[in-house]
């Protein structure tokens, strides 16, 4: 190749290369200093171990905080209870443990004859609570796993609270300050999460004009509203019997709930909506899904219902996986035994302490230094060569992970550190055996040649293996570890292509260079011919 068209090429790469990793890593304040551009790294969204988690701790109806009791019953420096002081005393007993009180009412309700006086029953009717509480968790913690989260966490407080917390997911830019309405939005679609998938209460299948039973909600009531909602079952029927599942949908950028009905809830739902759908019958031709008294998704029929499935249409992905883990939970029997409640969603920061992301990121960068600088000296102005791919490789993973909207834990920045690890053993796997072959006297354009001959079995195997781990993990596995596969597939597949692409790049590189053992860092004796 000529000098002038070997210049050209290599200007064109490490151009293009240092542009999108300048734009990939770097965050700076615009001129002026009142915007400023984030980086593509600093926009990919985080795990909770790089930017912390949200949490909420959940109470049944009828269980309170000893904080919460003390102060209502305290007195003030005048020794005056407040208003519910004596309200509160009578209502509640202390639960074992003194962290919890529980209205007397709900240890009835526990019991066998309804009445929970003596200490024994009392007892019993607590530990009644605590076993229905940790039912409902494991519950909870089935709802979350099907969100598919990076990570979260339901834990048992005292025996009888709740706390669930779910990742952030806040952009190291949110993360920072540097976006605060990112921040927000983040928070935001966290604690949503939190709020759909803790709902107590059965499914129910409701519309406002055609329906066996009347519902009306408390809030509804103690309102006056005259609007009814009423339940399209009939008392003989359950939504188990009815639907078999719901599962979250995304085709070309639209999101959606998909209920899957079993053989009977087909004939009924093909029998309600075609009268649903005929506004002579109904007034109202929309098919509300209820999870207690909360209104979860709305199915509107323009017609008929006759297939074994239908799609509802929602905003969002978060939204839709929101409805879909909560909506399959509830329509296949296990809905929670109480209500819950809770005061606010607080966000908790990592785990690792607030700069977590950044000694992560720092490690990332020293490893790709340290990378740059023993090819550098191993392989001279080969090194070089090798040094402007491997930065083009690290941008191409920030590139398709923020594409891709991947959410970014420490695993998968292992992960991703591991493939280019496995992209410089691959190269360097290679430059060694043309070595060989350059010591054992071939020119430079034959070692080259058979180097990469003698190398393509090995590196071949190693990436189809490492391929068919990261399929494995990307389809079966949940959370981190459906992650790091999806890491491992793009880095995998991005080291292979890269690997010929530097073989190119040596090419190109090498052209003007008058001595290629030089250029490569090689020392040989001089042979003229190949063997």
């Amino acid at each position: 190749m000529g000098k002038i068209k070997s210049a050209v090429i290599t200007a064109i790469v490490t151009l293009a290369t240092l542009a999108l990793f300048l734009f990939g890593v770097v965050s700076c304040a615009l001129p002026g200093g009142v915007n400023r551009y984030n980086s593509i790294l600093a926009n990919i969204h985080l795990g909770s171990e790089l930017s912390g988690d949200a949490y909420a701790v959940l109470l049944p109806d009828g269980v309170i905080t000893a904080e919460e009791y003390d102060f209502t019953v305290a007195e003030d420096s005048e020794g005056t209870a407040g208003d519910k002081a004596e309200e509160y005393k009578e209502t509640y007993v202390a639960a074992p443990g003194g962290s919890f009180y529980v209205e007397q009412a709900l240890l009835d309700n526990l019991t066998t004859d309804g009445n929970a006086d003596t200490a024994a029953e009392r007892q019993a009717a607590f530990s009644a609570l605590a076993a229905k509480v940790y039912s409902d968790s494991d519950i909870l913690a089935e709802r979350f796993g099907d969100r598919n989260l990076t990570s979260y966490s339901v834990g048992v407080l005292g025996s009888y609270a709740i706390r669930v917390a779910v990742p952030t997911n806040f952009t190291y830019a949110a993360y920072s300050g540097d976006n605060t309405n990112a921040r927000q939005q983040d928070f935001n679609t966290a604690s949503t999460a939190i709020s759909y998938l803790t709902l107590g209460g059965e499914l129910t299948l409701r519309n406002n004009d055609y329906g066996v039973r009347d519902r009306v909600s408390a809030a509804e009531t103690a309102s006056g509203a005259t609007t009814v909602t009423r339940n399209i079952l009939g008392a003989a029927y359950k939504v188990e019997d009815i639907i078999k599942s719901a599962s979250y949908y995304a085709m070309g950028g639209s999101y959606a709930v998909k209920i899957t009905l079993t053989e009977n809830g087909r004939e009924q739902i093909s029998r309600l909506s075609a009268i649903i759908a005929d506004t002579e019958q109904s007034s109202d031709q929309t098919i509300r899904f209820y999870v207690g008294e909360q209104s979860i998704i709305n199915l509107t029929c323009d017609s008929q219902i006759t297939g074994s499935s239908f799609y509802i249409q929602v905003s969002d992905e978060a939204t839709a996986r929101n409805y879909a883990s909560l909506l399959d939970s509830v329509a296949t029997g296990n809905a929670l035994e109480y209500v819950y409640s809770y005061d606010e969603v607080i966000y908790a920061s990592a785990a690792g302490g607030e700069n977590t992301a950044m000694f992560v990121a720092i490690a990332a960068v020293v490893v790709l230094a340290a990378l740059i600088v023993f090819s550098a000296i191993r392989y001279r102005a080969l090194g070089l060569t090798f040094s402007l791919i491997a930065v083009l490789f690290s941008g191409v993973m920030i590139a398709v992970t923020y594409l891709m909207g991947f959410t970014l834990t420490v695993a998968g920045v292992f992960t991703a550190i591991m493939c280019l690890m496995l992209f410089a053993g691959s190269n360097f796997f290679s430059f060694e055996q043309i070595r060989k072959e350059s010591d054992a006297g071939r020119t430079i354009q034959a070692a080259v040649k058979q180097g990469y001959k003698k190398t393509l079995s090995g590196i071949l195997d190693l990436h189809i293996v490492l391929l068919v781990i990261s399929v494995i993990l990307a389809l079966v596995c949940t959370g981190t570890a459906a992650g790091c596969g999806l890491m491992l597939l793009i880095g995998t597949l991005a080291s292979y292509v890269l690997h010929w692409f530097t073989r190119f790049m040596w090419y190109v590189t090498m052209g003007p260079a008058r001595d290629k053992y030089k250029f490569c860092g090689f020392s040989r004796e001089a042979f003229d011919e190949d063997e």
